[in-house]
């Protein structure tokens, strides 16, 4: 598995000027909802003589907020698909056009259907959650065929040369040897990345330690150190967002060696 190294240098870059700013913006992962774009969707659903200026309106909004390398857009914190937005392959669009790294983070079910509306882009990772294996996977989509439909997707992603991650949330469900099988899976459609995380879970301290464990047993499997602190980042950003600022610190990880591709 190689880690791209434009998201590496983008992150060696992040901590430096965090550091000469002293912390002031602590952001590495902002979470952003695909909500957030609906009423300028609209708008230019509308616009169609101009729909270029409609969609350019939405990264300089959002961009002037923070000063954070990455972008997480989609479904854990609200449970917004971002799939289910009209144009939310042109919002991607721009926002890598800002210079930011974003993560589309999807369930998978219309990424076939609708790759064509994204551009690959060294900065934009499809971000699939995946529960398990099929069977696992489909009883906790609650929809039969599930799995076979994002693998269907992951496979016309690849094939279309996009940046490709899978994404597990770690809860009590979650069983550590299910997940290692599905990473040895997954390996077979060439995968670029595995990212682990709670969904913000850790912020329940009757959870945190039994969570803890398990989150940190499945993160060593998945054989990259910088993957692995990519997830760290990722668990803390949970603690950023407004409705969980009382949470409970997930540990820190220092980056490590992984083969990188630019």
């Amino acid at each position: 598995m190689k880690f791209p190294l434009r998201l590496s240098l983008d992150l060696l870059s992040s901590r430096i000027t965090r550091a000469l700013d002293g912390g002031r913006d602590n952001a590495t992962i902002f979470h952003l909802s695909p909500s957030a774009f609906s009423s300028t969707n609209q708008k230019e659903i509308e616009a169609e003589s101009d729909p270029n200026a409609a969609v350019m309106e939405i990264p300089a909004n959002i961009v002037s907020q923070t000063t954070a390398p990455i972008f997480w857009v989609g479904g854990d914190v609200e449970g917004d698909e971002p799939l289910l937005h009209p144009v939310i392959g042109r919002i991607a669009g721009a926002l890598n056009k800002s210079g930011r790294n974003v993560f589309l983070h999807t369930d998978g079910l219309r990424l076939r259907k609708r790759i064509h509306e994204f551009r690959p882009d060294p900065r934009l990772f499809l971000t699939v959650e995946l529960a398990g294996r099929e069977e696992l996977h489909d009883r906790a989509a609650r929809q039969p065929g599930a799995f076979t439909r994002v693998m269907e997707g992951i496979r016309a992603a690849k094939l279309s040369g996009f940046h490709v991650c899978a994404h597990v949330t770690v809860n009590s469900q979650t069983d550590v040897s299910e997940t290692g099988e599905l990473f040895e899976y997954l390996d077979n459609y060439d995968v670029d990345g595995f990212i682990v995380s709670s969904g913000g879970e850790l912020i329940d301290p009757s959870t945190h330690n039994e969570l803890q464990q398990k989150l940190k047993e499945i993160c060593a499997l998945v054989r990259c150190r910088r993957w692995e602190y990519f997830s760290s980042l990722l668990e803390d950003s949970y603690a950023t967002l407004p409705a969980r600022k009382a949470s409970v610190p997930a540990p820190q990880n220092d980056s490590g060696a992984c083969e990188e591709t630019a």
